[in-house]
């Protein structure tokens, strides 16, 4: 299931949507009575560590490229975000020191932190982040999931306001996710010319070299504003997409931290010894990320909803997740888990094959046998995933081809429409309003166009519903907003669920505090966010 969470994806937003997924994850140890991922002992200075990602990454210009988990990873290395997400879920100031709103909600004012340099030696200012926000608005990628902006201005070198069109009570919500992560100047003048620009970020780490599809590698900030930070020396990121490569790198030695999207990497690291897993089975913050199956509803013959309901009714959710789950997930029909405020029963469709059929049937009568590629990423275990699908697919009637294409590629796939069906993953967040560019008609482009609606599915109702969710302060309006959000896209159909997407990073013994984020106020910060980590922590014993 490839990475969909670029721009406004998978963070978080105020504490009204707090609530945990309830499920069992893993109960390794570290010392007696500590958690799994959080150091013991006195921090050590110095060292390199090297971390295996689930996939490369397509740039580090917030603008202009496509951020998943392993892009956050990346860009919590050489950046630091304006705004972050508490341990409780409350959102705090980061690069910013302070950030207030009127009584509408529709102009949030922002102090930034004073003394805070970029890698070049330039000053974080007030202008610098007007030309960060210039170059995201007028971004085609990033332009759209700004527009409730109407404008930024500097009335003096670290303040910032912001005026909505309209009230938006989650706005600094958003600061913790690709648009609120601040570069240099010197690197939004560079993405002007040919190539890609170099990062300039105020993050503990500074770029040192980029090979794409073999390491990134980033050393230590030794003018890094928070005082005492990072403890490494040196980190580096390794994309190895087979899951199974991945853990067999872990254990030879090869890196010393991974992340990992297979629930089984749960089971075959916890208990362990010399390996601690921090999992995202327990402790989420509001909606978990989900896997599923994306369908374009903007081209044949995916568009017609009859087909989106058959492939819905010919897909086996509970033998997916018995192949596949690890033990650990269950059926979803829907972006809400059990427990949570917003879930609800929803007219989401249960596996019925003789049903399907009977839909492709009614189709092939008309147009004749549909045909359809289903794409995902080259990791075995995914390619076994489709294969099944593929089977479940054509047995009431389907003609299904599978393919297999490079995580950063997919993505601009996604983004330009240019697919009919696709392994995904999304919308962990916090606050569910974060993910109304994903849902929304007014980020609905044709084919070819950018546009982060990825399926291209319009429907006013869902709108009406999203807008309602995102403006209001009212919990009990947003809860039957947000219900009826997930009643909309069980009605339309453009992602068919299978499961919550599990996402866990395991360390070797070297490997400490890797998930204990401390926030600049002192306070604990959401140290596993989806599969985010941030480095500035980590040390090794």
């Amino acid at each position: 299931m490839t990475g969909g969470a670029v721009v406004l994806g998978a963070t978080a937003a105020s504490a009204l949507a707090g609530c945990s997924s309830g499920s069992t994850g893993s109960t390794s140890t570290t010392a007696a009575g500590t958690k799994p991922g959080v150091g013991t002992g006195t921090p050590k200075r110095g060292g390199s560590l090297t971390m295996a990602t689930a996939a490369e990454i397509d740039g580090f210009y917030p603008p202009n490229n496509h951020w998943d988990t392993n892009g956050y990873l990346y860009a919590n290395t050489v950046y630091d975000p304006l705004m972050a997400v508490g341990a409780d879920g409350t959102i705090k100031p980061y690069l910013a020191k302070s950030m207030t709103s009127n009584s509408t909600f529709t102009v949030w004012t922002m102090t930034l932190r004073p003394g805070v340099l970029f890698s070049d030696g330039s000053a974080l200012t007030s202008s610098v982040v007007l030309a960060n926000f210039k170059a995201l608005q007028v971004s085609p990628l990033t332009g759209t999931a700004l527009q409730r902006i109407n404008s930024v201005t500097a009335p003096d070198s670290m303040t910032v306001i912001f005026n909505l069109n309209a009230p938006y009570p989650a706005f600094p919500a958003a600061l913790t996710t690709q648009v609120g992560y601040v570069v240099g100047e010197a690197m939004i003048q560079a993405a002007s010319g040919p190539g890609a620009p170099t990062p300039v970020g105020t993050g503990p780490f500074v770029f040192s070299s980029w090979q794409p599809n073999d390491h990134f590698t980033a050393t230590r900030n030794p003018h890094y504003w928070r005082s005492g930070y990072p403890y490494l020396d040196q980190i580096t990121f390794k994309p190895i997409p087979d899951t199974n490569q991945r853990e067999a790198t872990l254990k030879s030695g090869g890196v010393d931290l991974i992340l990992s999207t297979d629930p089984n990497t749960i089971n075959h690291f916890t208990g362990q010894s010399g390996y601690e897993v921090v999992d995202s089975l327990t402790g989420v913050i509001g909606q978990p990320s989900l896997g599923f199956i994306m369908l374009n509803t903007a081209v044949a013959p995916t568009n017609d909803l009859r087909i989106r309901q058959a492939l819905a009714k010919a897909t086996d959710q509970a033998e997916i997740q018995k192949l596949y789950g690890g033990g650990f997930t269950q059926p979803v029909n829907g972006l809400f888990l059990p427990g949570s405020p917003y879930y609800g029963n929803t007219d989401y469709p249960t596996f019925n094959p003789a049903v399907a059929k009977a839909l492709v049937s009614q189709y092939k009568a008309q147009h004749g046998t549909p045909s359809l590629e289903l794409m995902t990423i080259p990791d075995p275990r995914y390619q076994n995933l489709v294969q099944i699908l593929q089977q479940m697919w054509n047995q009431v009637g389907f003609n299904t081809t599978v393919s297999a294409v490079q995580q950063a590629n997919i993505i601009s796939d996604f983004v330009t429409g240019k697919f009919q069906a696709v392994t995904s993953y999304q919308f962990g967040a916090v606050d569910p309003s974060l993910n109304y560019v994903w849902f929304s008609t007014t980020t609905v482009s044709p084919i070819g166009g950018i546009g982060l609606n990825f399926p291209r599915n319009s429907d006013p109702q869902l709108e009406t519903a999203l807008s309602t969710g995102r403006t209001t302060t009212s919990q009990s309006t947003r809860v039957a907003a947000y219900k009826e959000v997930n009643a909309r896209l069980s009605h339309d159909l453009p992602y068919l669920w299978l499961a919550q997407y599990v996402f866990a990073v395991v360390g070797d013994s070297r490997a400490q505090n890797f998930a204990n984020l401390t926030l600049p106020d002192g306070s604990p910060g959401y140290a596993f966010n989806e599969g985010q980590i941030f480095p500035t922590q980590i040390w090794l014993a």
